[in-house]
């Protein structure tokens, strides 16, 4: 499959995810379909708060070509924080899934890869990141004088602001795999019933990366398939003796998918 048969496949399936609380958007970032039910993957710091609990408000998800659906948790108790030999600190599986609060049927989704990926495997990035805004200046040439279009700009000021952003697509490369072996006993400290299951994942350093709000973001194979979901971007100091000033460094990590989509099995 091309890229432009890939992106083409992915503005039907890649959603905004916002939350918000009547007033206010909370959070945002961005999702993929992977089921015809239209449950989404996305990174679970989109949904949480500081690692600390789901925000309080109306999960969103706005497609490019779809009216906005709301959504819930599949299980907003999980979390899989393991313990890896050689490192310092747990890895945070920063994934979760959600699923529509009405049921839906024959949504387009992008079928999920067998199969990790290996480094330097080709893959498209999808997401909405926070710097891509309206195109050019189109609303700061809008005549405010005239007092209809200064009502139509306020409100697309305060509705597309955050609910509507042009999806962005990056070509990249894995250029890192660290394989992760999960064992269950870590979610069956949450999930009563599910014990012996076994996923082996990867997490996967891309040579390219999406700025805030492409959080959840799909990476996908060559043949279209997902391999995993963007879950962070690297910084690196701009100065070595300021180091809180940081830059993003190019560079962005994602989770493979089969480290949270054997949930997709354990639920109607």
């Amino acid at each position: 499959m091309d890229k432009v048969e890939i992106c083409r496949q992915l503005k039907k399936t890649v959603r905004k995810v916002i939350i918000e609380d009547h007033t206010r958007v909370l959070s945002s970032g961005t999702g993929v379909v992977v089921r015809s039910d239209g449950a989404l993957l996305t990174a679970r710091h989109v949904i949480e708060k500081d690692g600390v609990g789901v925000y309080h408000g109306k999960i969103l998800a706005y497609g490019m070509e779809t009216e906005p659906v709301e959504y819930q948790p599949v299980l907003s108790g999980l979390k899989l924080d393991i313990q890896l030999p050689d490192m310092i600190q747990s890895l945070v599986i920063d994934l979760t899934i959600l699923k529509p609060t009405s049921a839906l049927t024959g949504m387009d989704f992008v079928p999920l890869s067998p199969k990790l990926a290996e480094a330097g495997t080709d893959v498209i990035i999808a997401g909405f990141p926070d710097d891509i805004g309206p195109p050019l200046d189109f609303t700061d040439r809008l005549n405010t004088q005239n007092p209809e279009i200064d009502r139509l700009k306020k409100a697309y000021d305060g509705y597309f602001k955050y609910h509507f952003r042009q999806c962005m697509f990056k070509h990249g490369m894995v250029g890192h795999v660290q394989k992760i072996d999960l064992k269950m006993n870590v979610a069956s400290l949450v999930l009563t019933g599910l014990e012996n299951v076994h996923a082996s994942g990867a997490e996967y350093w891309l040579d390219n990366h999406l700025t805030y709000g492409g959080s959840g973001g799909p990476i996908v194979n060559t043949n279209g398939e997902l391999v995993g979901i963007v879950c962070q971007k690297a910084f690196t100091a701009a100065d070595p003796n300021e180091r809180e000033k940081k830059i993003p460094s190019g560079t962005g990590m994602g989770l493979s998918h089969q480290l949270i989509s054997w949930i997709l099995d354990t639920y109607d």
